[in-house]
């Protein structure tokens, strides 16, 4: 478990945990003004592919002050933040956060969580306002080179449903990935995670996300598709 300042942490304990057990997530420690988030348990395949999803805060006001996760399976969790001094809420993290999973199985799964603060700063830890003495001359202005997509869909009671993501207007798809998960208290098992095999194609300037759903997929359980698509601005 790591621990930044802000009580940034991801990871809820060592890897090895099975889908029987989760422990309480610790992204409020140290924040008095905290508003928990959980995610769904999000299923990770195996190999040296990364599964990404993105949780995001419920209020437009608000900043991530602190992130864990409920791990199923050992499991090796970061998240994308953004570069700028000093690390903190408003700066490294802003209103949602992706969080980047690889497991050494053939199939794991995390519960992303979230501790969400007003934007101006919560549990007595004001937002640092740094003013640099030093202007760089010779350095270009920060562009994002990318835009990440993101379209959560919520899973309908079918064995096969096809959902279709896009870049915006005036941008061109570079890459993309899905992620598929269920809504449980517990973890779910192995073979409920494994019912749900999702494949994404491109299609022009569009990802065409199929998933198919097993006989083990539990009945009333809410499943969950999350697309990504990376865009650059440009000509598609």
């Amino acid at each position: 478990m790591i621990r930044f300042a802000f009580v940034l942490v991801v990871a809820a304990f060592v890897a090895g945990v099975g889908p029987g057990r989760a422990e309480a997530g610790t992204e409020c420690d140290g924040l008095l003004v905290c508003i928990p988030v959980q995610g769904p348990w999000v299923a990770v395949k195996g190999g040296g592919t990364p599964t990404y999803y993105q949780l995001s805060c419920p209020g437009r006001g608000q900043v991530i002050g602190g992130l864990d996760a409920d791990r199923a399976g050992p499991l090796e969790l970061t998240f994308l933040g953004n570069l700028g001094g000093p690390v903190g809420p408003g700066v490294t993290t802003r209103r949602a956060a992706v969080f980047v999973a690889l497991t050494t199985r053939a199939l794991s799964s995390f519960r992303p969580l979230l501790g969400c603060i007003p934007a101006a700063g919560g549990g007595g830890r004001g937002r640092t306002v740094y003013e640099p003495k030093r202007q760089l001359t010779a350095a270009a202005p920060v562009v994002d080179a990318t835009i990440r997509r993101v379209k959560d869909v919520r899973l309908k009671d079918q064995q096969t449903e096809r959902v279709v993501h896009a870049c915006l207007e005036g941008e061109r798809l570079l890459a993309f990935s899905n992620a598929v998960a269920l809504r449980t208290r517990r973890p779910p098992s192995l073979a409920a995670l494994g019912s749900l095999r999702a494949s994404s194609r491109r299609a022009g300037n569009r990802v065409v996300t199929t998933v198919r759903s097993g006989i083990a997929r539990p009945l009333g359980v809410r499943a969950e598709l999350q697309v990504h698509a990376i865009c650059v601005r440009g000509p598609s």
